[in-house]
């Protein structure tokens, strides 16, 4: 595809900044770019239009940016739409949101020319791959351009602006030994440096040359699109306060009078230039945390789709040899073994696979009327089989319901995987010839479950019981048993909690779900 048959929109509460970054993109090609100062504009626009890309302000007065990417995900229309977050606070908590809403890339303010259009070519690079269409040669050369920029060392590069040649020698005799020093002996030469491919970290500008004097050249370059973000030093013979006035006016971000105190300009260089290099490490990081978050999810899909096929497999073939009369009989429970460990195995995959669409925001519930009473009576006559050797005196109450008093509207691949999973847990815990209750109840509308054994959670994970990766006392288990539950009781309208009577040494475990039509589907 084009770049000139796509439509980007910007959506950035911040006049100045969402006309330049329009303009940056116009720059790289885009048939169509529109703007939008609130989520409630940017909603309407893309319900009316045909957007391909999306750039969003992460925090905005009106609108959050967050409220508007949840909003967007949640309708199929929009879920594979490359949206880049633009923020100027990036931190770990929002990488992981990025992750979960899918979003292309994070670009930390502020930023220039170069990396908006790199990462804008990178999102639109993978949306490509993903739909399986190769990008334009137009692009695809833009791609290679900028991925090449984009990958180069970063420098601390100075440019010196000076149009007389003592002063130019000066300061590439003082700052030659610690960065890099471009100079130009005139405004045009500056601009031209600056607007470059390898524009210079900072600029020391001197204000009274010919033609072109310090103060146009700022102008030139806050009004440029590609150098509205490099800072400026104001390096001048003039030293009234009204000269230092006009400089910081125009968008210096300090002022020094000539002759310079060696000593000042070195600290007030090397202060601005930690601030460039924050800015690069804070886009390192959130590119890291990305590229990280991106592995593991692809590790995750790789796995569940490569596991369940032999895994399903195995099952099949141990279901087989149990109907093959010519076996021996005793090897029938080791075949049955092997069966249920497989299953099991599918099982946890199928946890997995579960949590992760619902941590993406892609579970969409398919709710239908189900028994849970028989459901908990099939959990629980299996789990006596399994856990026979600790003679644990296991009920259902009530015993029967012949009513259908306890059928539920939820979805019964969430609703097994949940029960199977707090079931095993009450077992495993419960002391030997001690007893696990599964009672079931009605309070407004909904149907309880109540699972309890003997043994009290321990105080020090009581907080964190249903929190991801958190086990005690199993050397094997990973901790999202727990974790899924609640989080699949969540995704049907319902709820989970823990209670535990120290005092008895019980821990109750409380499954609500939504017993009508309008908890679930009203919404």
């Amino acid at each position: 595809m084009q770049l000139t048959q796509m439509q980007c929109l910007i959506v950035e509460d911040m006049d100045a900044l969402r006309k330049i970054m329009a303009e940056q993109l116009r720059q790289l090609g885009f048939g169509q770019v529109l703007q939008a100062d609130c989520g409630r504009q940017a909603l309407d626009m893309l319900q009316r239009m045909q957007i391909d890309l999306l750039l969003l302000d992460w925090s905005m007065p009106d609108g959050h940016g967050q409220e508007l990417l949840e909003s967007l995900r949640q309708q199929d229309k929009w879920q594979d739409l490359p949206i880049i977050l633009v923020t100027a606070n990036a931190h770990r908590s929002l990488v992981e949101v990025a992750m979960k809403y899918g979003v292309s890339d994070i670009i930390a303010k502020p930023f220039n020319s170069k990396t908006l259009q790199a990462r804008v070519l990178q999102a639109l690079t993978r949306r490509h791959k993903r739909t399986q269409v190769a990008p334009s040669s137009a692009m695809a050369a833009k791609i290679d351009a900028t991925a090449t920029t984009e990958t180069a060392p970063a420098l601390n590069v100075v440019l010196v602006v000076d149009d007389m040649p003592d002063n130019l020698a000066f300061m590439a005799g003082l700052l030659n030994d610690d960065y890099k020093v471009l100079f130009a002996k005139d405004g045009k030469a500056a601009l031209k440096i600056c607007q470059s491919a390898t524009p210079p970290d900072v600029v020391l500008l001197d204000v009274m040359m010919p033609e072109m004097d310090g103060h146009q050249v700022l102008q030139a370059l806050r009004i440029e699109p590609r150098t509205t973000e490099i800072p400026v030093i104001f390096v001048s013979a003039l030293g009234e306060v009204e000269h230092h006035l006009q400089g910081l006016r125009g968008g210096a971000i300090d002022y020094l009078t000539k002759p310079v105190q060696p000593e000042i300009l070195k600290l007030k260089l090397a202060n601005v230039l930690a601030q460039v290099q924050r800015q690069r490490a804070l886009q390192q990081e959130c590119d890291e945390l990305l590229r990280l978050a991106q592995l593991k999810d692809n590790a995750d899909s790789i796995i569940s789709h490569d596991l369940k096929n032999p895994l399903a497999t195995i099952s099949a073939l141990a279901q087989k040899l149990a109907q093959d009369k010519s076996f021996p009989k005793e090897w029938l429970p080791k075949i049955n073994l092997v069966d249920e460990l497989a299953l099991q195995s599918i099982n946890t995959v199928n946890l997995t696979s579960d949590i992760l669409r619902i941590e993406a925001g892609q579970y969409a519930l398919d709710a239908e009327w189900f028994s849970v009473h028989e459901m908990l009576k099939q959990l629980l006559q299996a789990a006596q089989v399994n856990f026979h050797s600790k003679q644990l005196v296991a009920y259902l109450s009530p015993d029967e319901d012949p009513c259908s008093s306890f059928d539920v509207m939820g979805d019964p691949k969430l609703c097994h995987p949940m029960l199977f999973n707090l079931i095993k847990n009450a077992f495993e815990a419960a002391r030997p010839k001690t007893k696990v209750a599964i009672s079931l109840s009605r309070h407004e509308g909904d149907v309880l479950i109540a699972i309890e054994n003997t043994g009290a959670v321990s105080a020090d994970i009581r907080e964190q019981f249903w929190e991801k990766y958190v086990t005690q006392g199993k050397a094997e288990g990973v901790g999202i048993g727990t974790y899924a539950a609640r989080l699949f009781a969540r995704a049907q309208k319902g709820e989970a909690n823990l209670v535990v009577d120290d005092a008895k040494s019980m821990t109750r475990i409380v499954i609500r779900l939504p017993a009508a039509i309008d908890a679930v589907v009203g919404e």
